[in-house]
């Protein structure tokens, strides 16, 4: 099946889990497809204990079980043996997309960083990781690079994620959660399951007085927070605070 897709380039095969975590630290592919259960090993723990970057990665396995765990290592799909040709072109062509999305950030950032360059002017140092300036969403046969300052929040919906900016919506095809990792944790708060907020559109907290908060953006839209998500009040918080200091 991989041999008749023309965006796919086999760079290798492995028998055991050793044989895997070795060829990927080797190889560094964009995508891997990984059984769960493997001589020497099992596929998730493998993948969760990487030195490097972690790639994309398709599960297959005869196991429906474990779909949750696969997914909370953010996989591109899970296939099901035996594996029908359609879901499989689905999952293909899903891992190219965010791969190329992938791909398509990191070269926006670049342009970005030139144009600053050339202007005489220094992107903003960051201390911890360096985060994407700029997030690349194809709509239709075009790709859209959205600045960063101008998301105002992402709502997720499934394996989807819905991009709300000042000029529009976009739909993507990518988990909250997926997008949450490259997100920049200073500016963009995941205030509930299905909502990250970014700080600088955010007008205020407001209480009920009852543990319940809404966070207001910017333009009157309310949103709740998660319970479970208290723990990001303050910083939220001291985000709108210190904001233009």
């Amino acid at each position: 099946m991989l041999e008749a897709e023309k965006d796919i380039v086999i760079a290798g095969e492995a028998a055991t889990a050793p044989e895997a975590a070795r060829l990927i630290a080797e190889k560094r592919p964009d995508l891997v497809f990984m059984d769960i259960e493997i001589p020497g090993g099992n596929g998730i723990d493998l993948l969760r204990n990487l030195d490097g970057p972690v790639p994309y990665v398709i599960f297959v396995t005869a196991y429906p079980q474990f779909t949750l765990p696969a997914f909370e290592l953010d996989a591109v799909d899970y296939l099901v043996k035996p594996v029908q040709r359609q879901r499989f072109a689905g999952s293909v062509s899903r891992a190219v997309r965010r791969i190329a999305e992938h791909r398509m950030a990191g070269l926006a950032a670049q342009i970005v960083g030139a144009a600053d360059s050339m202007n005489g002017t220094k992107p903003p140092h960051r201390n911890s990781a360096t985060y994407p300036d700029h997030m690349t969403i194809r709509v239709r046969r075009r790709l859209v690079s959205l600045d960063m300052n101008d998301i105002a929040w992402i709502q997720g919906a499934s394996q989807y994620s819905r991009v709300h900016t000042q000029s529009g919506e976009y739909l993507l095809s990518r988990t909250l959660a997926s997008l949450e990792c490259e997100l920049d944790p200073k500016r963009f708060f995941r205030i509930h399951r299905s909502a990250i907020v970014n700080a600088a559109h955010v007008a205020e907290v407001r209480s009920y007085g009852d543990g319940r908060y809404n966070v207001h953006l910017n333009g009157g839209l309310a949103l709740p927070m998660g319970r479970a998500r208290r723990e990001i009040l303050e910083k939220l918080l001291t985000g709108i605070g210190n904001r233009g200091h």
